[in-house]
């Protein structure tokens, strides 16, 4: 008897060990990720007790069901040309089937190790945040540099998910946790730097899925206060940023992209010097409400950049652009022409932040309303001309005509789960649309990627065994968990959320997490009473 409790004790120190282990490496590392899942796994088979086992998961369908998200992967396999590509796209949804299975069967976590990993988490994220930050600023980040590099250990979009995910546990623990409430101020603290933190990295996509999952936040703690005063100020919150986020887009679109009328037999034929201005081809293009494609002097231009830089004109700015085109956009920003003139007009500063890759005068520092600037440029481009090359957001949406235009050639089988990046990027090549040529052929949406693979039926599975642990499990009621959910659903909608073995392993463990700490004192009982006899 006692050997048989040392063998249960060890076996759960292994478990909890490794748990902890995966927490801690979520943000930070990739390869001790697979270490913790791989120490799991030895674990669960050397543990035994596989009767018991099975006989726990035939009694917790929910387990089974989001387990067979794996599968999904499988059948996605069996109708790929390219099995190479389809073997390395199951081998990273293994996790899918591993950590659902081990966590079901395993000894339950209680409340406090629940609570250990939700921290650990969060304080994995901000150790992360904190490596990044300081690599950052040694960096010497005022000339060459991409706000996307701010991430190290893996891409900014990912890690934002993370970033979020970490801000909704300390809400969620400052406000309805009792156990923490008198640290409810160093939680919210904590809160508001890795707020801070997800802003400096500017990813669209992250600010997106905070928004989205704060507001549900804001409403649900408000509907839940006792206080009238709280529940109103709380709603009033949530009306009054919807309001300025109305009024800041509807702002930005009519100052810097509404077409003014211009009279092109009006225009000047001659620059101050004499030289000819090019022919007006392109009356599209705006910034800051001026036109791009007039008055502009490509000769001018060339000669007297190259006088005052020393990155040629001919030559890419420190963001990859074309500099040409960013000078055109910054002189066009500031109401000037394309011309010598309008070189000579530029200060230093001006000069310099052109090199850096600014478009517009306006936005020359790196903040989140020159993100959003850009982003509703991006917009207007793809709009006006359909051109999306370098321009993420609209290029979104292009991938997304994409995926549509090969699921609708192939609506009952799909083409394989080996084969959309490829799929992709010759639909792309045929329909002669221009994305960044690193592109590999994501389509950056979830849902279409797997409909894409597996057609109507794979999808259809899919997204049952999505949603049905969560109905079944009725965790509908738990509001951290379908703050989880909600981050989840929409960031598939944004990005391929598991098409990445960081986001992966993110989505599974806490799923699998809240799934069998739900049902913690049953399974619990469950297996001592199997133990036992």
């Amino acid at each position: 008897m006692n050997t048989t409790i040392t063998r249960k004790s060890l076996h759960h120190n292994i478990y909890l060990f490794s748990l902890f282990l995966l927490v801690c490496c979520l943000p930070l590392s990739k390869y001790f990720r697979s270490i913790s899942l791989i120490l799991l796994l030895i674990n669960w088979i050397a543990e035994g007790r596989m009767y018991e086992k099975i006989s726990l998961l035939r009694r917790n369908p929910a387990i089974l069901i989001l387990a067979s998200l794996f599968m999904v992967y499988l059948l996605g396999l069996l109708n790929s040309e390219n099995m190479a590509a389809g073997l390395s796209r199951v081998k990273n949804a293994l996790p899918l089937l591993i950590l659902p299975v081990v966590m079901a069967t395993s000894i339950p976590l209680n409340e406090r190790n629940f609570r250990r990993l939700l921290l650990l988490f969060v304080l994995s994220v901000s150790i992360a945040a904190i490596i990044c930050l300081i690599y950052y600023f040694k960096s010497d980040p005022s000339n060459d540099w991409d706000f996307r590099e701010i991430s190290l250990f893996m891409s900014h979009i990912r890690f934002s998910l993370l970033i979020v995910m970490s801000i909704l546990i300390l809400l969620y623990l400052a406000f309805f946790d009792d156990y923490f409430r008198k640290l409810q101020i160093y939680l919210l603290i904590a809160s508001l730097l890795l707020t801070g933190f997800l802003i400096f990295l500017r990813s669209i996509t992250g600010i997106t899925l905070f928004i989205s999952t704060i507001l549900v936040f804001i409403v649900v703690t408000a509907y839940h206060s006792p206080k009238r005063f709280v529940r109103y100020g709380f709603l009033f919150m949530v009306l009054a940023f919807l309001t300025l986020l109305f009024s800041v887009t509807f702002f930005m679109i009519t100052r810097f992209f509404k077409a003014p009328s211009v009279n092109l037999s009006g225009l000047d034929s001659l620059t101050a010097n004499g030289s000819p201005y090019n022919r007006p081809t392109d009356l599209s293009i705006l910034e800051n409400g001026n036109y791009v494609g007039i008055y502009i002097c490509e000769k001018e231009l060339s000669r007297e950049w190259n006088n005052v830089s020393t990155i040629p004109y001919n030559s890419i700015d420190h963001r990859g652009q074309f500099i040409s085109y960013t000078i055109k956009r910054y002189l066009t920003s500031k109401g000037l022409r394309k011309d010598s003139v309008g070189i000579h007009q530029l200060k230093s500063e001006d000069i310099a932040a052109i090199e850096k890759g600014c478009t517009n005068y306006l936005f020359t520092g790196a903040g989140l309303i020159q993100r959003y600037y850009e982003t509703l440029w991006e917009i207007h481009v793809w709009h006006k001309t359909g051109y999306v090359q370098q321009h993420s957001f609209s290029q979104r949406i292009v991938f997304l005509q994409s995926a549509l235009s090969i699921i609708r050639q192939n609506p009952f089988t799909g083409i394989g789960i080996g084969d959309v990046y490829s799929s992709m990027l010759r639909v792309t090549r045929d329909n002669n649309i221009g994305v960044e040529y690193k592109w590999e052929g994501k389509p950056h949406n979830q849902f279409a990627f797997v409909f894409m693979a597996t057609g109507i039926f794979g999808f259809g599975w899919f997204v049952f065994a999505l949603l049905y642990p969560a109905i079944k499990k009725k965790l509908s009621g738990k509001l951290l968990f379908n703050l989880f959910m909600i981050l989840i659903l929409i960031s598939m909608v944004i990005i391929d959320t598991l098409e990445s073995y960081d986001s992966i392993v993110f989505f599974v463990f806490f799923y699998s997490l809240f799934l069998t700490c739900e049902d913690k004192k049953n399974l619990m009982t469950a297996i001592d009473h199997q133990v036992n006899s």
